[in-house]
């Protein structure tokens, strides 16, 4: 091959004709190479693939990576065109771009691909009588591009995607990028903010002006977190005046990235309309309001009759008492007036329970504390209830560790302690029910026992809400409120209550109040 003219001008002889000097054993050698020998030392060295052709495209030289490339041996190769010693190669642009170097004895370069599916970046030039050839193995590079022509398309059909899910979800979402200034926002960001078509410009005066004076403190508080580096996230949901007139809710939920310094480069977020479901919120919260007004109505209005009833109740009590003998004061009238004045009894903790609901809604229910002793509310509680229980057949009990002196608001615990036993008068399926009041631990603990179904571990918690009633209740009756107050009433002592299972069965009922 004639990689360089000789000193003479004229190029070099094939090595078949010279052969070039041995090559180097040790470094130390190298000074007394042959430029022949020098060369062929920089070609084994190459990464790239070299060869060269003859005027008939019959390969004279080539290094160890052209003939790994070709597949075969460089002996076998020499003296042989490429495309003959593979025939592979037959048409390919390899061959066909050769071809016309050797023709046109005018070089070029470009891209091709082997049939091992490797490619080459190829540089022809005609150097003499010869071609030199060139070749660096780009396969991994090309490969990398296609894969991200690839990427790039599969992108672009996710953000075609994207972009309808937006849209049908009334969602947008934007970029700020401070270092550049730069301002991103997807093609219905406008839209959220009233605007039909896409701005020219979106600023932030823009987007400040049009929120709701009564909105706007809580955003600007929430932006200066996100400067002063005390968060990293934010959601935040306001109202914007449309150019209509009317206003919407959005809600912004953003995140922010920062330079090494700490200081926020890029704000990221979405924004979402919820004007449906603030409007659904407010419509709920209306319907709450109708409805807690209308129980406070009907218990004043159930409370004026029951009132009366009871006062006829005991005048007719009285009435027995002074006059034995008349027919009023009969065994089975007296019997007659007991069972009425329980179920008046009865009626006025119902409308008790919805005037404490309503009350606790708005925050009205009062209470009176003073110092006291819980042992005698319990002991008088209990054996008040003593022949309630016997008409249901339930055997009551208590064990009373006394005084208990704590403070609390009498009429507000005897609530508790009331509503405790009725419940488990009802859902204790005629079995014993037992109170214990024990000090424990700087607390008093309140246990009411049945040995009823129980309550199963999933509902513990729910059965302290508003209108819920357990399964398996002996007496049915009641509204699925006494738990519910049961709980505001001991929170608002401090303390707490909970449900457990009792031994040997049943429901315990366990109230901790401090002391």
């Amino acid at each position: 091959m004639n990689p360089a003219p000789s000193a003479s001008g004229s190029p070099r002889e094939h090595p078949s004709q010279e052969p070039p000097s041995p090559l180097p054993a040790v470094a130390a050698d190298e000074a007394s190479l042959s430029p022949e020998a020098r060369l062929c030392v920089l070609q084994e060295m190459m990464g790239e693939a070299f060869f060269t052709l003859d005027a008939q495209g019959r390969i004279r030289e080539l290094n160890a990576r052209a003939a790994a490339l070709l597949g075969m041996p460089a002996e076998r190769l020499q003296g042989q065109e490429p495309w003959l010693a593979w025939p592979e190669l037959a048409g390919t642009v390899l061959h066909e771009r050769l071809m016309v170097a050797l023709t046109t004895r005018e070089g070029g370069r470009f891209l091709a691909e082997l049939p091992s599916r490797v490619w080459l970046d190829v540089n022809v030039r005609t150097v003499g009588d010869e071609t030199w050839v060139l070749a660096a193995d780009i396969t991994r590079r090309q490969h990398a591009e296609n894969e991200v022509a690839r990427t790039e398309e599969r992108f672009r059909q996710l953000g075609e995607r994207f972009q309808v899910a937006l849209e049908s979800a009334q969602m947008a979402v934007w970029e700020t990028n401070l270092a550049t200034g730069q301002v991103f926002r997807s093609e219905a960001h406008d839209r959220l903010y009233g605007y039909p078509e896409p701005l020219a410009e979106w600023t932030h005066e823009r987007f400040l002006a049009s929120i709701h004076p009564e909105d706007r403190a809580a955003v600007d508080s929430q932006l200066a977190g996100i400067f002063s580096g005390g968060q990293d996230a934010y959601t935040s949901t306001f109202r914007t005046r449309w150019p209509d007139g009317t206003w919407h809710w959005l809600t912004s939920r953003a995140t922010v990235l920062r330079d090494v310094a700490g200081h926020v480069v890029v704000v990221r977020g979405a924004i979402l309309d919820i004007t449906a479901l603030k409007e659904t919120e407010a419509a709920l919260q209306e319907a709450v309001r109708t409805r807690d007004d209308f129980l406070s109505l009907a218990s004043h209005e159930l409370r004026t009759p029951l009132t009366s009833l009871r006062l006829q109740s005991q005048l007719l009590r009285r009435m027995s008492e002074t006059a034995p003998a008349e027919a009023l004061g009969a065994p089975k009238v007296t019997a007659k007036l007991d069972t009425t004045e329980r179920q008046l009894r009865r009626l006025g903790a119902l409308v008790d329970n919805l005037l404490d609901v309503s009350r606790i809604q708005t925050g009205k229910l009062d209470f009176q504390f003073a110092e006291g002793d819980l042992a005698s509310v319990v002991s008088e509680l209990v054996t008040r209830c003593v022949d309630e229980a016997r008409q249901a057949g339930v055997t009551l009990s208590a064990q009373v560790d006394g005084p208990v002196r704590c403070r609390f608001d009498r009429l507000r615990v005897e609530q508790v302690v009331s509503n405790l036993l009725s419940n488990a008068l009802r859902y204790g399926a005629g079995s014993p029910v037992r109170v214990a009041l024990v000090r424990r631990d700087g607390t008093c603990r309140l246990e009411v026992r049945d040995g009823g179904p129980g309550v199963p571990a999933k509902d513990r918690e729910r059965v302290f809400e508003r209108f819920v009633q357990s399964h398996g209740a002996t007496h049915k009756g009641g509204l699925g409120l006494g738990l519910y107050i049961v709980r505001q009433i001991v929170e608002a002592h401090g303390g707490r209550v909970h449900v457990e299972d009792a031994p040997g069965g049943g429901s315990a009922f366990i109230v901790e109040l401090p002391l």
